[in-house]
């Protein structure tokens, strides 16, 4: 009998995460969401240096979704100048310029939440909550 693996929806809120840390995402938080509402499981949040990076930041990590085939997904604001949503259903990234981060303040509204941040030299994060 051979034992299968699932992949849930906390490994995948924390390979993106970690993904978009390797790729010089700044300021990595996973949000877990879970009994707070039904819009999602876990939210990743992170801030792009540039408008250039917010895009290839979004391009690279719907591609590696769709090389994965995680699930559905889909995407809104890939040409924006400011903040890229990609949505797997139970885990919804935000993609923000920082000044756009701030407006929205997403960490605030969701201030009930267990947080993990994550860097680039951690793989595991560090529990924020």
């Amino acid at each position: 009998m051979t034992q299968e693996t699932e992949t849930t929806s906390q490994d995948i809120a924390l390979a993106l995460a970690e993904t978009i840390a390797e790729n010089m995402g700044q300021d990595v938080r996973i949000l877990d969401l879970r009994g707070l509402t039904d819009i999602a499981d876990w939210f990743v949040i992170a801030s792009a240096q540039s408008r250039r990076h917010l895009k290839i930041l979004g391009e690279d990590l719907v591609g590696d979704i769709k090389s994965a085939k995680i699930g559905n997904i889909h995407v809104e604001g890939l040409n924006s100048e400011s903040w890229i949503i990609i949505d797997l259903f139970d885990v919804v990234v935000h993609l923000f310029l920082q000044e756009k981060r701030e407006f929205f303040a997403l960490e605030s509204y969701w201030g009930d939440a267990p947080s993990i941040v994550i860097s680039a030299n951690d793989s595991g994060g560090e529990d924020d909550s």
